[in-house]
């Protein structure tokens, strides 16, 4: 029975959406695992929501289900219990926003390390600002003030706060709450909960009388410390001899898969924070795999204390002379570099891990567009990569929506800018005042100048252009529309979104 109302809820929005979205984008938003998880019964809500000529992106689709989501968990908290009672995003977005900030600020304030508890005392690190602020309450400490905290300030790096509650009494005294404070050279400062500097007799008599707490203190800051002795802890992490793979599966539709194995590391002798390596790239037809190019990876790690659990490196390539084969390309990767700051975690093996992999996956992406690999697995057939994450649109159709209009509107010789051509197709209305243009919205008669109408379908016509379907000629002050180098191509059939 559900199986059964689940598609008969798809079949229905079909019929009512069909006018609104084309196919394809109707059927990939009906079939997302989490509204159909559901039974589709939030999905006339995100179709409501969306403008296919806009808004049909992936990255904006899954907000509107993010917030569907939210709906369902705090329904009975809300006012309006049916999601249909609301207009749009927006409006569900402002009846959640109170709820949503509540509950983020309890899971912040939740977030600490328990180092220490008996009957009277609990020691806790304070994670995130919120917690230090609720755990440091009735204090006067600068790090959980409500105003100018600075939380921030003592915590970067490898600076380390901890606060001893007096759980019988945790106001009303000056040693209620006790907060210690390790800077970044490990010295240890002690303040009482009117934020007073303890002096060395407050402090030998603290220690003396609760040698097991501030024996845990001292211990788990070791142990703290520890993991950012920098160069130590980067040296066993990359000596780790090891094989990281990021691979393109079905590469551009080919049915062939590349694989980016980036093997290593050494530490080059007499040459301190200096590593070396190996990636090469592979193609694969399912049965075998065919080196493509190979490369040495040259690095260099940089790191100082106050860097705290992070470092930086760059890694720079060398060619490797290899035999001629059918699947040898020179992919020219000796000119590329990749920069980026990398953490380091307790366990070697994963911060090696998360360095070998973010590199096998920069490297993905650079030969992903290289138009060597391209050639090498589809020839000369005409391909191009829609920005998914901003825009969303791929034309998979050249004779439905905006772009059939665009085309046609080309076809016919016509010369003009993009607000001719939405004024042309009755997407907006136009006017002149003084010998100045002036448009609107279709029947609004609401006019603006030129102007304020930079960024209208801005992604329509930046997708067009990616795809080489589109390009501009500047005339004096005016980009005039033209047919771009993949127009034909797009007309025929045989330019394809990957």
């Amino acid at each position: 029975m559900t199986i059964l109302l689940n598609e008969g809820r798809k079949e229905d929005l079909k019929k009512k959406y069909s006018n609104k979205f084309d196919e394809e984008t109707l059927d990939w938003i009906l079939n997302i695992s989490d509204l159909e998880d559901f039974n589709h019964k939030y999905t006339d809500f995100v179709l409501k929501s969306v403008d296919p000529e806009i808004d049909a992106r992936p990255e904006f689709v899954d907000l509107v289900i993010e917030y569907v989501q939210y709906f369902d968990k705090f329904q009975s908290q809300l006012v309006k219990k049916d999601i249909n009672q609301y207009k749009n995003l927006i409006e569900l977005e402002s009846a959640l926003h109170p709820i949503l900030y509540k509950q983020r600020q309890k899971e912040e304030e939740s977030k600490v390390d328990e180092i220490y508890e008996d009957d009277t005392f609990v020691v806790i690190v304070p994670k995130t600002q919120q917690a230090s602020c609720k755990y440091g309450s009735n204090t006067k400490w600068c790090t959980a003030a409500k105003n100018d905290n600075r939380f921030a300030t003592y915590t970067q790096g490898t600076q380390r706060l901890y606060y001893i509650i007096n759980k019988k009494k945790s106001s009303g005294s000056n040693y209620s709450k006790i907060a210690i404070h390790f800077n970044n050279s490990g010295r240890k400062t002690y303040w009482d909960s009117s934020d007073y500097s303890m002096n060395g007799r407050e402090i030998e008599v603290l220690n003396y009388a609760f040698p097991e707490m501030m024996q845990a203190i001292d211990k788990n800051y070791s142990t703290y410390i520890s993991k950012f002795d920098g160069q130590s802890m980067i040296r066993e992490a990359l000596k780790l001899r090891q094989k990281t793979i990021s691979s393109i599966p079905n590469y551009l539709n080919s049915g062939k898969d590349i694989f980016i194995v980036v093997e290593g590391f050494d530490s080059l002798p007499d040459m301190e924070g200096h590593y070396e390596g190996t990636v090469q790239i592979e193609l694969s037809d399912g049965y075998d795999n065919f080196l493509v190019d190979k490369y040495n990876l040259f690095i260099v790690v940089y790191y100082k204390p106050s860097d705290g659990n992070f470092y930086r490196a760059v890694i720079g390539f060398n060619g490797v002379d290899l035999d001629p084969t059918e699947y040898f390309r020179d992919l020219g990767l000796e000119t590329e570099q990749i920069k980026d700051t990398y953490p380091i975690k307790e366990d070697a093996s994963e911060t090696h891990s998360i360095f070998a992999r973010n590199i096998a996956n920069e490297i993905r992406k650079q030969v992903s567009e290289n138009p060597h690999l391209q050639k090498l697995v589809i020839g000369d057939q005409r391909v191009w990569r829609p920005n998914r994450i901003n825009y969303g649109y791929t034309f998979a159709r050249a004779n439905k929506g905006l772009i059939k209009k665009l085309t046609d509107w080309l076809d016919k010789g016509t010369v003009g800018t993009k607000l001719d051509f939405l004024t042309d197709i009755g997407k907006l209305d136009k006017k002149l005042e003084n010998g100045k243009a002036y448009y609107s919205h279709k029947n609004r008669n609401y006019f603006m100048p030129s102007s304020n109408w930079r960024g209208h379908f801005a992604s329509f016509f930046a997708s067009a252009k990616n795809a080489g379907i589109l390009d501009y000629r500047k005339i004096g002050n005016q980009f005039l529309l033209r047919k771009g180098p993949n127009f034909d191509a797009f007309k025929l059939g045989e330019l394809k979104a990957l």
